[in-house]
């Protein structure tokens, strides 16, 4: 009996460390907080698993003293038991903790709990922006398919963007929309202060940009392009409207 014990758990420790690296080779990188919800274990036992992987070869442990967090990425033997026996492997990217930028590491995290969130309502496909074509008109931070099969893009929204900015990216996104590319584009603000006044702001956007005249930006239009704050995303039922709270 103790040692079916021993032999289950080995087996769910097994595919805990599968279940990391397959996310890891899609992030290159994240938090403890972040990966604890990957692998749906408490904190400790996360750290635990991270730390015997980090002995054994799989992650590589980087300390960013200006935020007090360790981050964790997957290292090039990581990457190596990362795709399964029946899977064709791909080329991807190991972590490089001397290509990290101090601001942009929030943003990052963000949008992997914005994966954790809609993955665990039954969105898929999920593919991180910087998998994305780099020749494609705008890349937004993700993009994913809701339960009702549609293509999203999202954009994690931390910081401000000037009216004229925002004229800009709406109507390459109306093209790309027009074209098929995406059903809508999801904004996503880090708290319930920042989403209402983005909403609130994309209400002063009257015309956009195409080709060299000024075209009219009807609600129909808006609607293409809800806003949410994180904490309230993703939308359970049809992936649509738009919620500020």
């Amino acid at each position: 009996m103790l040692i079916k014990s021993f032999n289950e758990r080995q087996v769910r420790v097994g595919h805990k460390r599968r279940t990391l690296l397959h996310y890891l080779r899609d992030e290159s990188w994240s938090s403890l907080a972040n990966l604890t919800g990957v692998a749906a274990l408490s904190a400790p036992a996360m750290f635990k698993t991270l730390c015997q992987m980090e002995r054994d070869g799989f992650l590589l442990r980087h300390k960013v003293p200006e935020l007090r967090m360790n981050l964790w990425g997957i290292t090039p033997k990581g990457l190596l038991f990362a795709w399964d026996e029946n899977e064709p492997m791909e080329n991807r990217p190991y972590f490089e903790p001397g290509k990290l930028s101090i601001v942009t590491i929030h943003h990052y995290l963000d949008i992997q709990r914005a994966r954790l969130a809609a993955e665990h309502v039954g969105w898929s496909k999920w593919v991180p922006g910087n998998r994305l074509p780099k020749d494609i008109k705008k890349r937004p931070d993700a993009v994913a398919t809701n339960p009702s099969g549609q293509r999203v893009a999202i954009e994690i929204e931390r910081s401000i963007k000037t009216v004229k900015r925002y004229e800009a990216i709406l109507s390459t996104y109306l093209q790309m929309i027009k074209q098929g590319d995406y059903a809508m584009v999801h904004y996503v603000c880090p708290d319930t202060a920042f989403a209402p006044r983005l909403s609130r702001l994309f209400q002063l956007i009257q015309a956009v940009p195409v080709v060299g005249e000024r075209v009219p930006l009807t609600d129909k239009h808006r609607a293409k392009f809800p806003v949410y704050a994180l904490e309230n995303w993703p939308p359970v039922v049809g992936g649509m409207g738009i919620s500020v709270g």
